[in-house]
């Protein structure tokens, strides 16, 4: 459905929209070539990338138009017609370089193996074009420091500047004032990484875009995506340039640079965030053995809960962490008789 001719000036001049019609500008601006299709809808030739909608998993379809100056106007795309797109629409080598030459480049960089391949893949295509690259590490104060001291380490051998960002409260303080994250309450996502990576941006000037490492084949919503579209809470353009990476070429990549893994394979456990959020029993016996000290934190904020919610549950039972630490303790060796 065609929602019409729009344009900056029949909208308010708030900051989010004057950033939001500045990156629709940048975007024509590039002429990036893998987005270019003939609209279903109006046959004209435009740029096509998803939206994002409040509420709504999976991001709809539309095709932008570029009209007389600086207008625009946008036709959505029909269910059948956008899942054709949603598997064939990728970026090419040439439109990176572009995407590097026109705008700040932000990589998010977590340390794992697909935000070290993204990294890894602009680095050699960003030779000396474009602004170069800055690599951005969310430390969300509830992960392993080990992590954050690969990631630093990763990037002094590539030479690519690196800005560590973290919330402005921790993880800790957080969670014994509002609860253990879960299914149904996830702010930790929010407060912990979209925030701080926010802020940061908003202090940085000119034309910007974010790079992440997503991936199609992670999962079926994933596999929904588009590679390129606006971020509303960013502000700016956001490019996944891997999205259409299978997990073979992301380690063939990885072990062709003969960089280190991450610490996670070495300390036989997830590296992930330790919010709580999708964790479960094995994954806090892995972290009693490797970090005890970030697992007493983690009892701290249980006890902080006055016993309404636990990090575990199973069959639908709260299962103390405290508990799970008399278990797995070692048992005390029985006195030998005289």
């Amino acid at each position: 459905m065609d929602n019409g001719e729009v344009g900056p000036n029949q909208h308010s001049k708030s900051m989010e929209e004057n950033e939001y019609w500045a990156s629709i500008r940048l975007l024509f601006d590039m002429k990036l070539k893998s987005l270019r299709i003939r609209c279903p809808h109006c046959g004209r030739v435009g740029l096509v990338t998803t939206k994002w909608v409040k509420g709504r998993n999976i991001k709809p379809i539309c095709v932008l138009h570029r009209n007389n100056g600086q207008r625009f106007s946008e036709c959505g795309i029909g269910h059948r017609y956008s899942e054709r797109l949603r598997d064939t629409v990728d970026l090419s080598r040439e439109d990176l370089v572009t995407l590097l030459t026109k705008a700040k480049t932000y990589v998010l960089f977590s340390g794992g193996a697909d935000s070290l391949c993204t990294l890894l893949y602009l680095r050699e295509i960003c030779g000396n074009n474009g602004h170069g690259l800055t690599a951005v590490h969310i430390d969300t104060t509830a992960g392993f420091p080990e992590v954050t001291g690969y990631v630093k380490r990763i990037c002094r051998r590539l030479k690519v500047p690196l800005k560590v960002v973290r919330p402005k409260r921790n993880y800790f303080d957080l969670a014994k004032r509002w609860g253990i994250p879960g299914f149904s309450a996830r702010w930790c996502c929010k407060e912990l990484k979209v925030k701080p990576v926010r802020d940061y941006l908003s202090a940085e000037p000119g034309p910007k875009v974010v790079v992440d490492g997503i991936r199609s084949a992670e999962s079926a919503l994933r596999s929904t995506y588009l590679p390129v579209w606006y971020h509303p809470t960013f502000r700016c353009l956001s490019v996944s340039p891997v999205l259409r990476w299978s997990n073979q070429q992301v380690r063939s990549y990885v072990e062709a640079s003969g960089l280190p893994e991450g610490p996670a394979k070495e300390m036989g456990c997830s590296a992930e965030c330790w919010c709580g959020a999708y964790k479960k029993r094995r994954d806090f016996e892995d972290l009693l053995r490797i970090h005890p000290d970030i697992f007493d934190k983690l009892v701290e904020v249980e006890r902080a809960q006055r016993g309404r919610f636990t990090f575990i549950y199973e069959n639908g039972r709260k299962v103390r962490l405290e508990t799970l630490k008399r278990v797995n303790s070692p048992k005390a060796v029985p006195a030998a008789s005289g």
